[in-house]
């Protein structure tokens, strides 16, 4: 399967951090890959700059969900969501 988009990845994160605990990288990380099926070789595919794609789509959405105020960092790779990111969640 491809790589899901930065778009997708943005809503299935709200959606695992909609439980309200306090959910680590990695976590997310494999709960993404079974939920858009990525397997063990699609994780490992790197970009031109040797990082690999899933694991920065991730990262950058995670980013992008911190900035739009909806998640936040507990602790280093450590998320919950928000008051907003449950509003958000309900709109949709």
């Amino acid at each position: 399967m491809a790589l899901p988009s930065s778009a997708e990845l943005r809503l299935q994160l709200l959606k695992l951090l909609d439980d309200q605990s306090v959910h680590n990288l990695s976590e997310l990380k494999d709960a993404i890959a079974k939920r858009f099926d990525v397997t063990g070789d699609d994780r490992k595919k790197l970009s031109k700059n040797q990082r690999p794609v899933f694991d920065s789509r991730i990262i950058y959405s995670l980013t992008q969900l911190r900035k739009d105020g909806l998640m936040t960092n507990q602790k280093r790779a450590k998320f919950k969501i928000t008051k907003s990111g449950i509003n958000e969640l309900k709109k949709v």
